[in-house]
């Protein structure tokens, strides 16, 4: 069948990543302080984690392994309740995805997890899985390291 083309697309669905969930020894204030500002963002990232960080106002990119570039943007919009902070990808990066930190008071101090709804095909998510769900990973120990419970 020379000459045919094949219009076949993978479907897009919305698909949910969650990182672990840790205990920090902070407010929940003072929390949602410290991430909200990005410039703290990338020292909550181990070294090696993530590489070539920059921010700027509601802005900050960073390029993780693998060597593909996040650009993301603060989402202004209300904030559900518990979240801390949402950020959306934008241009140039090649996957559609929220980067949120939701927390909640706990009896040990504050319970926080990070997570994320992407925009994925089966292949994508294939692909990109690994290094999201390496990437929260690294928050949450960053996390940990930080803001140890005392």
């Amino acid at each position: 069948m020379h000459g045919v083309k094949n219009n076949f697309k993978y479907k897009s669905i919305m698909i949910a990543f969650e990182g672990p969930e840790v205990i920090l020894g902070i407010s929940l204030e003072d929390l949602k302080a410290e991430i909200n500002d990005l410039s703290r963002l990338g020292k909550l990232l181990p070294e090696g984690a993530v590489k070539d960080f920059t921010s700027n106002g509601d802005k900050c990119s960073f390029k993780v392994k693998g060597g593909v570039s996040i650009h993301l943007e603060k989402d202004l919009s209300e904030l559900a309740e518990n979240m801390l902070i949402k950020l959306n990808t934008v241009s140039p990066t090649p996957v559609k995805f929220s980067l949120e930190a939701v927390a909640v008071m706990h009896e040990d101090g504050v319970s926080c997890r990070v997570r994320s709804d992407a925009d994925l095909n089966p292949f994508t998510k294939m692909m990109v899985e690994p290094a999201l769900k390496s990437l929260f990973e690294e928050l949450a120990e960053g996390m940990k390291q930080k803001f140890p419970v005392s």
